[in-house]
């Protein structure tokens, strides 16, 4: 290619250096010297070329040689893919409260130290891992972050009667504890300074949480930053059932369970201080605070031991003043109340009671619903994220724990039955949570392990087989308290602790066969029981020990 080059140029070249010597009229000689000058000159234009073309051919190989090495380093990187989206789970935790266990005699109410979840979604219940203490007229709240303070409560602790004379005595407790929904886990927290039976808590705008009441007048806030409890202003008299609403304002209204006479607690300066009085003083009522702001209170008793009310009553926070609302169409005490998302409230059980109404502040009215499949007393109503309402546990009219629940749905205005719990349990607290989803911390419902048939040995009938001697089991002895006032005819005998779970001694037989079965026998007779009965109030500032 570049002597063809040189050749063409040579060519043109000496063609017009021969006209140019041509038209000069120049000698042989001359020509010869301009021919090898051309000659010459042609050469170092055909390499220059050369050079020039070898040059940008280089260059483009170069070039070449980048962007296929470019595309060989960005080829093989793959493509990344999209971060998949948090799924969180919607799930109700409820702990604690009073159920049953297995003893000699064969069953026996007891304060619970487990908890279990509600799935929506599945529609099941599961088991969770226990807390780190039995608890029963505890507290709950849910922090910021997604975690459970559990305040609080009772823990009845057996003392057997054949080790040393004495009653079963609730414990009081100082004690709290937080559930992670990362782990599925509880975890002792800072306990608060003064114990507190049936206290309320209230997550405040500000993030830390109001404990109040619980038989006294005492207060406490919680610092989910510090993790600690701290001293705030107290109560201007003891208070023990009363209910906490957090206002629109960020302050919290104090109402019941001593005096008629209700107050706020103002979180910006740390104090209590007294508003209006209700027309009656109520405990075991219910506080809920409506779309427009207003709180309504409804039912309850006016002490302890009373018969129930069937009266409500409206508290204006522009006015400061209570003012009479319509009334329900039953008597209610201990019932749920929940504020459903077109603004009705669902009034719900109550004293032996599966009666439930819905108030309309369109209307300002009661209307009956279909009622609960049984009656429920200390029960717990969550409010679901498809606007159902799921109604768990609670006494029944005979004052056995139930497992059973229902959800309320507001389009039909009617309950279905739902699945049962892992536990039969009253006055436990249920608390609507978030888990990040799937949880490997979820425990599967345990499949109970069937007890295997005992193989027959033939024995002698005239040598029958000595009956093994019975274990002396502790004798569970009804409870006494000072907080709450309760008396043996008035609590369940041989109210114990879950764990550790008494073992049957085993049944004298004359002789064994393979499907003989001893059913252990349940006390003759029962005693009629209120629980819980909580101390006697008067119009004293603190209630008597």
């Amino acid at each position: 290619m570049s002597k063809l080059i040189r050749h063409q140029v040579e060519g043109r070249l000496l063609g017009a250096m021969s006209k140019l010597v041509g038209a000069a009229g120049g000698g042989g000689t001359s020509t010869r010297l301009v021919r090898s000058t051309i000659r010459r000159v042609a050469v170092a234009v055909v390499v220059l070329l050369i050079a020039v073309a070898t040059a940008a051919g280089a260059a483009g190989q170069h070039r070449n040689h980048l962007h296929r090495h470019h595309r060989r380093l960005v080829k093989p990187t793959p493509t990344p893919k999209p971060t998949p989206a948090v799924v969180m789970r919607p799930l109700v935790l409820l702990t604690g409260g009073t159920g049953t266990i297995s003893v000699p005699t064969g069953t026996s109410p007891a304060v619970l130290d487990s908890a279990e979840l509600y799935d929506p979604v599945e529609g099941k219940f599961r088991a969770a891992a226990p807390m780190t203490a039995h608890r029963d007229r505890h507290a709950a709240v849910l922090l910021r972050d997604g975690s459970v303070l559990i305040i609080g409560g009772v823990d009845t602790v057996l003392v057997p009667m054949i080790v040393f004379p004495g009653p079963a005595m609730p414990s009081i407790l100082a004690s709290t504890e937080i559930f992670d929904p990362a782990s599925g886990t509880f975890g002792a927290a800072a306990p608060m300074a003064t114990a507190a039976d049936l206290p309320t808590a209230t997550l405040l705008t500000v993030g830390k949480v109001l404990v109040a009441g619980g038989g006294d007048d005492g207060a406490e806030l919680y610092d989910s930053h510090t993790k600690k409890f701290s001293a705030t202003g107290n109560m201007t008299e003891g208070r023990y059932g009363q209910t906490a609403t957090l206002l629109p304002d960020g302050r919290v209204l104090m109402a019941g369970g001593g005096d008629a006479v209700a107050e706020i607690y103002n979180p910006a300066i740390g104090k209590f201080a007294l508003t209006s009085a209700m027309s009656t003083n109520r405990i075991y009522h219910s506080a809920t605070l409506l779309k427009d702001g207003r709180v309504l209170v409804a039912g309850g008793s006016p002490y302890a031991r009373s018969g129930a009310l069937d009266t409500t009553e409206f508290y204006d926070l522009k006015t400061g003043k209570f003012t009479a609302g319509p009334k329900m169409k039953k008597t209610r005490a201990g019932h749920t109340a929940t504020l459903l998302n077109d603004g009705r409230v669902l009034i719900a059980g109550g004293h032996g009671d599966s009666s439930a109404e819905l108030y309309d502040p369109a209307t300002n009215s009661f209307t009956a619903t279909a009622p609960m499949s049984v009656s429920r007393y200390a029960h717990s109503a969550s409010l679901l994220p498809d606007g159902k309402v799921l109604i768990a546990g609670g006494w029944d009219a005979n004052y056995k724990p139930l497992a059973s629940t229902e959800l309320f749905d507001p389009a039909a205005v009617k309950f279905t039955s739902a699945a049962r719990m892992e536990n039969a349990r009253a006055g436990h607290t249920a608390t609507l949570i978030a888990v990040r989803w799937p949880a490997a911390w979820l425990q599967p419902s345990p499949t109970p392990t069937p007890t295997p048939t005992p193989t027959t040995s033939p024995t002698p009938a005239s040598s029958p087989t000595a009956a093994p001697t019975p274990s002396v089991s502790p004798t569970p002895i009804a409870a006494t308290s000072t907080k709450p006032t309760t008396t043996a005819a008035s609590m369940p005998t041989g109210l114990m602790r879950a764990k550790p779970t008494p073992t049957a001694a085993p049944a004298p037989t004359a002789v064994p066969t393979a499907t003989a079965t001893v059913t252990p026998t349940r006390s003759p007779t029962a005693p009629s029981i209120t629980w819980p009965n909580p101390p006697s109030i008067g119009p004293r500032k603190t209630p008597s020990p």
